[in-house]
């Protein structure tokens, strides 16, 4: 590899920075409302507390913890691991940090020294240590292995991101080498084997720029547990070394919150590299492994350990020859074999994903196996990723940094606390409306579970989850499908359990029927309703116990049904239609949305209109922002819903005059109501008939994603998307930062919520999606509105702000952030398919 080859793997498309970084603002500071919003809330913040204290008296912990918010590293790498295996964290300086293993849990670890690439370079004439070092320039405490006392000068490191790859470069000194480390995922579209595993391989490439002749030894060390003091001593551990042919691979057995896991690095002894292992003590002073390297550039003795340790670490080192003017590669591989796991309660055990392919009663063996793969494998995943980065990243029509979002947001995919189990017949003996059809689906692609935000302890957050939907319907199409027929079944589901709605106050049934529930459970101790026990159906695991979201009553929301309609055949259409099955599933879905439709009909239209109305409370996902009377975003989700029903009915050969008359008149209320000129008004409220709401076009955003007609005129539509980009966008911060929710016609950001002040991530993305989509038709530069609109989120977020890789649901100008690593940002695929349609049509 050249050195211009070098400098393009740093200089690429992707999220960079030097290991000096200072973002423009260093300290972003987590939410907290103004002082008017705060007076407003105090009975909500009163019973919030309340309900916290209750759930942390008792062992559990709340769903969201207001007490203990999550704060942004500065540093964030691109995680590591496949979907749904547990996920691990990097720093973009060097190294590794918050864990993400345990199902549904974000470890808020720093970064471990334990944990680390060692770099050692000896001259092969006379065998002087040129120079060693720990391959990181972050900062570790010096009581933590004292002896490992040298890091590489923040200057001389440079980072690069493209989710599911990164690359760092480091600068040995004045020595001459130049190490360049590229991390790989196996995280790969349509692929629903490989992409599962949890694996990370490290390609590396060392440079040698000096006139003589050098040995390199690159070292991996890797402790036990996640950085967290509770795992750390929790277990024995155990190390092997297995080798075969000429992989050799170290193990380390142990234990994180009583669930066996086994850790194991590997590598290869080829093109003349020498592999040695060692044990070492990660509460000593580290000097016995770092001698080894500084005297014979590798590993030949061990720390004096107990016999029966329950701390422990494992090394690794390849040691090489480099010649004058030349360059070596070697590869490692790091696994993280954690079989069989479960939540909070532990009342039921799960088979990861990848347990299909690689499983066993020698842990050692399995996971020694799983890092043999992937080292034979990583040419084959690097071509896989670049076949299907390279036609974005090189088309130059496209924003650089729109390039870079549209992979590195999808990190959430890994890295949101992501679960991916192969299906157990013995989950319907606790679920027995586990249907025939989601069962067919399960046992083929099993069933998928992701976190709303590290920080909201719920999992699949389904009115979230419809704008996210779009990263794993674009690249795992038959995960959004396991989805949505596990979301199905879920309709006839009734939980009589009750709670207090932290909203008001009042009691409510955790899982009405017909209803979708919010979500599909607490992944760490799911909410314990104060009832008799003979009441409730269940207090157990996600997906036997859902709506841990007791904010409100969502059996009252309004979206979450239409949401489940609009995708139910968004999904068949693109997803299901040609194939074998597609009457079968269409059947199903047909049969779930009958019953919702028909009950919108007959209980939320209360003039009998056709259109829909709010109940005056936040009865949607933006759950502290009222709406009252018919709304411009729940109206357009329901016309949408109404239109892909009528779609699903037509395909089956059902009449639809009825339901077509129905979807006329909610047309005409709707534009009849709502449209005053320039855009759609927020609700039916003449307080709020100056609020430019974003979102406003949510649901004809969906019907045109789907290709759909939109019985609104296209002057209308256009004129709404020109005048939220002028007040939400342009008039906000200048347009640095994304839309923001709410912008009064007035000129002023609309103060009469919190979420109207603040801009989520995911509705600026699919705002983009929307103008893209009807580019071809106004061709007025809606375009150019669309990627302005995002590009100033990203920037802000990515750039201006340390938050990359950590995505929240929500930012303001001023420099605070709301739920760090939150699922919608995921929207950001719809501007991908808007573009995808947009070159196909040409």
């Amino acid at each position: 590899m050249s050195t211009d080859q070098r400098d393009r793997l740093l200089e690429g498309v992707g999220w960079k920075a030097r290991g000096d970084r200072i973002p423009e603002f260093p300290n972003p500071r987590p939410f907290f409302p103004r002082l008017k919003h705060s007076i407003k809330l105090i009975p909500l913040f009163v019973r919030v507390a309340l309900h916290t204290f209750v759930e942390w008296w008792n062992g559990r912990e709340a769903f969201i913890d207001i007490f203990n918010v999550f704060r942004h590293f500065t540093y964030t790498g691109v995680p590591l691991g496949g979907i749904g295996s547990g996920s691990i964290g990097t720093d973009f300086r060097g190294g590794f940090n918050r864990f993400s293993i345990i199902p549904g849990i974000k470890e808020q670890t720093e970064t471990q020294k334990c944990n680390q690439f060692i770099a050692s370079v000896h001259s092969k004439k006379t065998f002087e240590l040129i120079y060693q070092s720990i391959l990181s320039c972050a900062e570790f405490p010096a009581t933590v292995l004292p002896k490992w006392d040298s890091t590489i000068p923040a200057e001389d490191v440079r980072y690069r991101g493209l989710f599911p790859r990164a690359w760092q470069e480091f600068r040995l000194g004045t020595s001459g080498i130049t190490v360049v480390v590229e991390h790989l995922s196996p995280v790969i579209p349509e692929d629903y084997s490989d992409s599962s595993l949890p694996l990370a391989n490290f390609d590396f490439h060392v440079f040698n720029d000096s006139p003589e002749e050098v040995e390199v030894s690159i070292t991996m060390s890797f402790r036990n547990g996640t950085g967290n003091k509770k795992w750390n001593d929790e277990s024995l551990c155990q190390s092997h070394k297995v080798q075969k042919d000429t992989m050799v691979v170290r193990t380390l057995s142990h234990t994180v919150k009583g669930m066996p896991v086994t850790y194991a690095i590997g590598t290869e002894e080829k093109n003349g590299a020498k592999v040695t292992t060692c044990l070492f003590d990660p509460n000593g002073t580290g000097g016995r492994l770092w001698s080894d390297l500084e005297a014979y550039g590798h590993l030949s003795s061990y720390d004096h350990l107990p016999p029966k340790p329950k701390e422990l670490g494992i090394a690794v080192c390849s040691s090489f020859f480099v010649p004058p003017d030349g360059s070596h590669t070697t590869q490692f591989s790091l696994a993280w074999y954690m079989p069989q796991v479960h939540f909070g309660t532990a009342e039921r055990f799960y088979n990861r994903r990848y347990c299909r392919f690689f499983n066993g009663p020698d842990a050692d063996e399995v996971g020694a196996s799983i890092c043999r793969h992937g080292l034979q494998n990583i040419e084959t995943w690097q071509e896989a990723i670049r076949k299907w980065q390279d036609p974005i990243i090189n088309d130059e029509k496209l924003p650089e940094w729109y390039r870079s979002a549209i992979f590195n947001e999808l990190y959430y995919i890994v890295d949101g606390s992501t679960v991916w189990f192969e299906y157990d017949p013995e989950w319907r003996t606790d679920e027995i409306l586990i249907s025939e059809e989601t069962e067919k689906q399960f046992k083929q692609y099993g069933r998928f579970g992701y976190m709303e935000s590290w920080e909201y302890f719920m999992i699949n957050t389904y009115d979230v989850h419809f704008y996210s939907s779009w990263a794993i319907l674009k690249n795992w199409p038959q995960i959004e499908m396991s989805m949505q027929m596990d979301f199905a079944d879920q309709v006839d589901r009734v939980d009589y359990g009750t709670a207090t709605s932290l909203a008001d106050g009042d009691t409510m049934t955790i899982k009405s029927y017909d209803r979708i529930p919010h979500d599909m459970g607490h992944p760490s101790n799911p909410h314990l309703p104060s009832i008799q026990e003979h009441h409730r159906l269940s207090v157990a695991d996600p997906w036997i116990h859902t709506n841990a979201y007791i904010l409100h009553d969502t059996g009252h929301w309004k979206d979450l049904n239409l949401k489940f309609v609009i995708s139910c055949y968004r999904d068949w259409k693109m997803i299901a239609e040609g194939e074998e099955d597609s009457q079968e599933i269409l059947e199903f879905f047909l049969g779930k949305c009958t019953k919702i439709v028909d009950g919108a009909l007959e209980n939320w239209d209360k003039d009998k209109d056709g259109m829909i109305e709010n109940d005056g409370f936040a009865d949607q996902t933006y759950d502290v922002w009222k709406m009252t009377g018919t709304s411009a975003y729940c109206g357009s989700l329901w016309i949408a819903a109404l239109t892909s029903y009528i779609q699903m009915l037509k395909r089956a050969g059902i009449p639809t005059k009825d339901y077509e008359e129905k979807l006329l008149m909610a047309y005409e209320a709707y534009t009849t109501k709502l449209w005053n000129g320039k855009f759609f008004k927020f609700d039916e409220l003449p307080d709020n008939s100056k609020i430019v709401m974003a979102d406003q076009l949510c649901g004809f955003w969906a019907l045109t994603a789907m290709d759909e007609p939109i019985q609104v005129s296209e002057g209308k539509i256009q004129s709404a998307l020109e005048t939220i980009f002028k007040y939400n966008v342009e008039m906000y911060d200048g347009g640095k930062c994304g839309a923001v929710n709410g912008f009064l016609a007035s000129e002023r950001v609309d103060g009469s919520s919190i979420q109207s002040e603040e801009v989520w991530a995911g509705i600026t993305y699919s705002l983009s999606a929307m103008m893209i989509e009807k580019a071809p038709i106004y061709l007025q530069g809606m375009d150019e509105m669309a990627f302005k609109t995002s590009e100033g989120l990203f920037h802000s977020i990515w750039n201006r702000f340390p938050l990359q890789y950590q995505t929240p649901e929500a930012i303001t100008a001023d420099g605070m952030y709301r739920a760090l690593g939150y699922m919608r940002p995921l929207s950001i695929w719809a501007i991908q398919h808007a573009l995808d349609k947009k070159k196909n049509r040409k």
